[in-house]
């Protein structure tokens, strides 16, 4: 599973070294590596039936473990990676455009670099796909705090964030104690537990979830497959598992979308979160020891926690298919519910764009669509979000649809008023940033589903920009906002002065690709997972790329 290492960085004039990275994946079902947990001073397990404990370096530490007492794993001696930090500008699907681009930031005196991020995955010889891309770096920062004071030089021309590149790992030793701490062993960087039955489990506990979202909470989880444990990029633990990719895709389903969704449904989430893994190997993670972690920020997976005999039905069923565009497979995001419109994918996340991702009307008949609405204009959003249109997401809309259903009404349309104290604390909170008092919040740019793309907070002490929807969804909540497509209403008091901001808001997550509540009302009107794949994913196919 070790990964090719990546082409060394291009700077000004030196010899370009082209040497793509590969990925080789082996048929019938693909071993993935997804990452649990991360930034914890200590992990503790439990083994069901009979594991080996093995070093990263493959040298025995227990053989045959049997008992079912938790183990506890602390870091003892260990050492951080050594990072920089850049700030990124944009990122190109092809190095000549990057190196354009590099050029240009070069020639205004910014120390500008190309690196490349992704790989070609290949399943038994056959490309799949090919995710790489090319990023445009400005800066070499040994903290994140440096890199962050240089960021609003480019928030005119692009939509920047900074990002870490790990140049020298983390090391060290952790302590492996059993259950109640009379014996322990010293190991070098981390170990792996293996099992040695099909049917051998491992719980980690204390596992975090949802953090920032209003679902945060922590959790003991169950996992099949092999658990490795090892130091982070803090020297901290982290732990991730190595597993077959549908075995993988059992836990992802009905952690992803309800269970109780009707079986068409569950099918086109299968597709779809098969997908989206295999398109997206190397690209999310380009640091880390795994592929994709396991919440929200790649996928969700909640190991065997949460398997389900239909999401696991629907696994099956779909064995190897997944979505096909010009003869590689596409990346196939989705959220919960896009609120009756679709999102661009470059809107939410840096280019390139992507043809099958562009935003779209969510509506059941063409006749039914608004076509005189343009929802990126402020007079035209403010319509949008006080209808009820027949959208596929909209299930008041629909009649004799099962309870499960129904009750995602919440997210279509929802509304949350604060207090201008209330969300002056949040900001300070969210932003690190103290403004004074609350004036207003201005919107700059929507999307075409009406996601804010940028604001402007003012206030007394001065004035915050935010770009990016998640950001927007995060600096105005105590957790994360349901979406970014709202608006915002402000109720002065006698003396003028802002005493609420009364946000309305449509749907629940970034907007792009498959609605998932949307998805769930197709299936119950007799739409199958292909038909639903396709209106969500225009131009897309489904192929069979591995197993019988």
């Amino acid at each position: 599973m070790a990964r090719t290492k990546s082409q060394t960085d291009n700077e000004g004039t030196r010899k370009k070294v082209e040497r793509i990275r590969k990925r080789e994946l082996q048929g019938p079902d693909p071993i993935v590596r997804i990452g649990l947990m991360e930034e914890y001073d200590r992990i503790s397990f439990s083994v069901r039936n009979k594991y080996d404990i093995v070093s990263l370096s493959g040298e025995m530490i227990e053989a045959g473990v049997v008992s079912d007492q938790r183990w506890h794993v602390i870091p003892d001696r260990t050492n951080e990676a050594r990072a920089i930090y850049s700030v990124l500008t944009t990122a190109f699907a092809r190095r000549d455009s990057a190196d354009k681009l590099r050029r240009t930031l070069s020639q205004q005196n910014y120390s500008a670099r190309v690196i490349e991020v992704g790989e070609e995955i290949l399943i038994d010889g056959r490309l799949i796909t090919n995710n790489i891309k090319y990023r445009v770096l400005i800066g070499r920062w040994a903290t994140e705090r440096e890199a962050k004071q240089h960021i609003d030089e480019f928030r005119d021309d692009f939509a920047p964030r900074v990002v870490r590149q790990i140049v020298r790992p983390a090391s060290g030793v952790i302590e492996l104690h059993n259950h109640d701490y009379t014996e322990s062993r010293m190991i070098e960087d981390g170990f792996r537990i293996i099992p040695r039955t099909d049917d051998s489990e491992v719980t980690l506990y204390s596992v975090r979830e949802g953090t920032g979202f209003h679902w945060e909470r922590e959790v003991d989880r169950t996992y099949p497959g092999i658990i490795e444990i090892r130091i982070d990029h803090r020297g901290l633990l982290m732990s991730l598992t190595e597993l077959p990719l549908e075995l993988y895709l059992e836990g992802v389903v009905p952690a992803e979308m309800p269970s109780t969704f009707p079986i068409e449904a569950l099918k086109a989430q299968a597709v779809a979160a098969r997908s989206e893994l295999l398109s997206k190997i190397g690209l999310k993670h380009p640091n880390d020891p795994f592929d994709l972690c396991a919440h929200v920020h790649c996928q969700a997976y909640s190991g065997c926690s949460h398997y389900d005999e239909l999401a696991s039905k629907a696994v099956k069923q779909t064995h190897g298919q997944v979505l096909m565009l010009d003869g590689k497979v596409a990346e196939a995001v989705y959220s919960a519910c896009c609120g009756g419109h679709t999102e661009d994918k470059v809107n939410v996340w840096q280019p390139p764009d992507s043809p099958h991702l562009k935003g779209r009307w969510d509506i059941t008949s063409d006749k039914d669509i608004p076509k005189k609405l343009d929802l990126s204009r402020e007079t035209d959003i403010e319509k949008w979000i006080s209808m009820r249109p027949k959208a596929w997401c909209n299930p008041t809309a629909h009649e004799d649809l099962p309870d499960n259903l129904i009750n995602a009404e919440k997210y279509f349309r929802w509304e949350i008023t604060y207090s201008r104290r209330e969300l002056e604390d949040i900001i300070r909170r969210k932003s690190g940033e103290d403004i004074g008092n609350l004036i207003d919040i201005i919107p700059l740019e929507r999307g075409n589903s009406g996601r804010l793309m940028e604001i402007e907070i003012l206030g007394t002490m001065r004035n915050l920009r935010i770009q990016r929807e998640l950001k927007i969804r995060n600096v105005l909540s105590p957790k994360y906002l349901y979406s970014a497509c709202f608006t915002i209403t402000v109720e002065d008091g006698a003396d003028g002065r802002p005493i609420n901001f009364i946000l309305r808001g449509a749907g629940w997550g970034h907007g792009v690709g498959m609605c998932q509540v949307g998805a769930g009302v197709m299936a119950a009107r007799d739409h199958d997972f292909k038909a639903i794949l396709n209106h969500y994913y225009p131009g897309t196919t489904v192929e069979k790329i591995y197993g019988d």
